[in-house]
C-alpha cells in the first residue's frame, strides 16, 4: 500500500487524542511540554525546591529564563548509582540552577566586555605596527588577506543596513578598502583572520602570536549567543594551547595535577587565555583598573553571594578556586 506525506497527515489527523500522544511518544524523541510538565519532570530526576518554591521556579521560568538552558547546568551534578533514587541527581535544589545561571549571565556580560576592550586593543597595535612598517602601505595586506574579495563583497552587501553606509560607499566602485578602513568594517572573527595573516606576512613583527587570540575569539562569540559557561565542570580530554599551559605553570598556588586537569575544561581554559591576553597587552590603564575592580566584584562578591548552594559541589568548588588563582595572578589585588 502506497501512502503520501498528505495520506498520512490526514489519517493522523483522524486519531484520537490518546493515539496520537501513543504514536508522538514513539515517533518524537522529545515532545514540548509547559512549564508545571517540566517542572514535575525536574522532580522525576530528583530536582528538590525546598528553597525555591514550586511557584518562584514556574516565574522564573516564565520571566527571566528557559528551560532547556537552566537544565544545562545539572551537568555539574552527579547521579545516584545505586539505591532507590539511582538516576537521580544528588543534592541539587532548583534554586541551585536558577543561581548558576545568573552568575553565568553576569560572568558572559563582563567577558565580553574585556573581549571589546582586546578587540579595539588589537586594532590599535595593527595600525602601529603598519605605520612603523617600511614594507606595508595599508592597502597590500588587505589584498593579501581579502585575495578573492569575499570580505569587501559581504561588506558590501550589507552596507544599506550597517551604521558606516557613507564609509562602505566610497569604495564601492574599486574595493581598494585600507587597512584602516577595513578595521572598522569586520567582524571580530574576520579581525583574528586578518591579525594572523598579517603576522604571517610580516614574522618579525612583533605582535604576539596568533594562536592565542583562537580561544578568545570561541569565547567571545560564546558569551555573545548567550551559551552556557559553567554549565560543564567535569574534567574532560580538551585539549591546551601549550602557551598558555606554560604562563599558568608560573603560577606557584597552582599545582601541576590542578593545572593539567582545569585548563582541559574548554571555558576555563579559554578564560585564562583571556586573562593572560587582556593583563599583557591591553594598555589603558583605566580600562584594566575598571575590568580589575569588575572581576574582584565578580568572584569575591557576586560568585559568594549563595556559596552554601555549593559546598556539598566538588566540581564547581574547585573549579571556582582554580579560577580565582588566576584571576588573582594576572590581576592582583591592590593595595590600600
Amino acid at each position: 500500500m502506497n501512502f503520501t506525506t498528505e495520506s498520512l497527515w490526514i489519517n493522523y489527523c483522524k486519531l484520537s487524542q490518546d493515539e496520537r500522544e501513543q504514536i508522538d511518544a514513539i515517533l518524537l524523541r522529545k515532545k514540548k511540554q509547559s512549564i508545571d510538565e517540566l517542572i514535575q519532570h525536574m522532580k522525576t530526576k530528583g530536582v528538590t525546591f525546598n528553597i525555591a518554591s514550586e511557584i518562584e521556579a514556574r516565574h522564573f521560568l516564565q520571566e527571566h529564563n528557559y528551560y532547556f538552558k537552566l537544565a544545562a547546568y545539572r551537568g555539574n551534578y552527579v547521579k545516584h548509582q545505586c539505591g532507590s533514587n539511582t538516576g537521580k541527581y544528588e543534592w541539587l535544589d532548583f534554586a541551585y540552577l536558577e543561581e548558576l545561571s545568573k552568575i553565568d549571565m553576569d560572568l558572559r556580560y563582563l567577558i565580553l566586555q574585556m573581549c571589546l576592550d582586546i578587540e579595539h586593543q588589537i586594532k590599535v597595535m595593527l595600525m602601529d605596527n603598519i605605520e612603523k612598517n617600511p614594507r606595508e602601505n595599508g592597502y597590500k595586506i588587505v589584498r593579501e588577506f581579502d585575495r578573492e574579495g569575499r570580505c569587501r563583497q559581504k561588506i558590501l552587501r550589507q552596507s544599506e543596513n550597517s551604521y558606516a553606509h557613507e564609509l562602505i560607499e566610497k569604495y564601492r566602485d574599486n574595493m581598494d578598502f585600507p587597512i584602516w578602513v577595513l578595521c572598522e568594517l569586520i567582524s571580530f572573527g574576520e579581525l583574528c583572520i586578518l591579525y594572523r595573516r598579517y603576522t604571517e606576512i610580516y614574522p618579525q613583527c612583533g605582535l604576539p602570536k596568533y594562536s592565542l587570540l583562537n580561544p578568545i575569539r570561541n569565547l567571545r562569540n560564546a558569551a555573545a549567543h548567550s551559551n552556557c559557561l559553567i554549565y560543564k565542570l567535569k574534567a574532560t580530554k580538551g585539549q591546551t594551547i601549550n602557551d598558555i599551559n606554560n604562563i599558568v605553570s608560573r603560577i606557584h598556588t597552582i599545582s601541576r595535577s590542578s593545572r593539567k586537569k582545569y585548563l582541559k575544561i574548554r571555558s576555563i581554559h579559554d578564560f585564562a587565555v583571556l586573562l593572560y591576553w587582556y593583563h599583557n597587552f591591553v594598555k589603558s590603564e583605566t580600562l584594566k583598573q575598571q575590568r580589575h575592580q569588575e572581576l574582584y566584584k565578580m568572584f569575591y562578591q557576586r560568585m559568594q553571594e549563595h556559596s552554601d548552594y555549593f559546598y556539598r559541589n566538588n566540581y564547581i568548588k574547585h573549579a571556582y578556586v582554580f579560577t580565582l588563582k588566576l584571576v588573582k595572578y594576572f590581576f592582583p589585588p591592590i593595595d590600600n
